[in-house]
């Protein structure tokens, strides 16, 4: 009998561990997904790099906690923050008033436009009403995807990484793909794609700037998140590290 409570107490304890309060914890979970250079991105040993992992750890390293990154499909993020599984996305996202009824944004730390990214020898595409009857790739649930769905007369293909938009590109199965402009320059300079895409033009698609995803009820952590923030932006570390990336 004794037993049987301990286990069940097990079992109660750790369901509930992921719901106990963030600033209690030593490690954070990060949620990303990492093909989305500069904000995030494996390098050649793959580890992970870019402006969002650099942005963490100063934002870690000021209230105290380690970090621990969970890697996932783009669209599995805020899921996953709401299931518990994990505490703040930092994944290049844009905080949208759709999103922010399900999630508590931190203060934007950067805005940033669109680009669409053609072929290389494509030049078809200068503007909007040139999209009609073209395809475009975008990778799913991103505020491109949205967009790109709202276009008339465009079809719409979704894949689950960045790389994958940009190879449909190259190989001609698709017209263009859309993405921020830091990242559209980062696949275009890649020595990888040099020479194969460039950026047709920019869009802006959103006023909305890019930011950090919490719990809403996760009230001290996402103050200690924009306190940190604003100690960053104050001291002039967020200038720089965004001098560093978005280059």
């Amino acid at each position: 009998m004794k037993k049987t409570v301990l286990v069940l107490l097990a079992i109660v304890l750790a369901a509930t561990a992921g719901w106990a309060d963030v600033m209690a914890r030593d490690v954070i979970l990060v949620g990303t997904e990492s093909t989305y250079p500069p904000y995030e991105f494996r390098d050649e040993k793959n580890n992970l790099k870019g402006f969002d992992i650099e942005l963490m750890e100063a934002i870690a390293a000021k209230i105290g906690k380690k970090l621990e990154w969970v890697d996932m499909p783009f669209d599995s993020l805020i899921p996953a923050l709401l299931a518990k599984k994990i505490d703040i996305v930092a994944a290049g996202m844009s905080a949208t008033e759709e999103r922010a009824k399900k999630v508590s944004f931190s203060k934007n730390y950067e805005v940033s436009m669109s680009a669409f990214v053609v072929k290389a020898d494509n030049d078809s595409m200068k503007t909007i009403p040139d999209m009609k009857g073209k395809t475009v790739a975008v990778q799913l649930g991103t505020v491109q995807e949205t967009y790109s769905q709202s276009l008339e007369d465009v079809e719409v293909k979704s894949f689950q990484k960045f790389d994958d938009c940009v190879r449909e590109v190259i190989l001609g199965r698709v017209d263009a793909t859309l993405m921020d402009i830091p990242v559209a320059k980062s696949y275009v300079e890649h020595k990888d794609f040099t020479g194969k895409i460039k950026i047709a033009f920019d869009q802006e698609i959103t006023g909305s700037g890019k930011a950090l995803a919490m719990n809403l009820k996760d009230v001290a952590f996402i103050e200690a998140v924009n306190k940190a923030l604003a100690e960053l932006e104050k001291s002039g570390e967020l200038e720089k590290m965004k001098a560093q990336w978005f280059k």
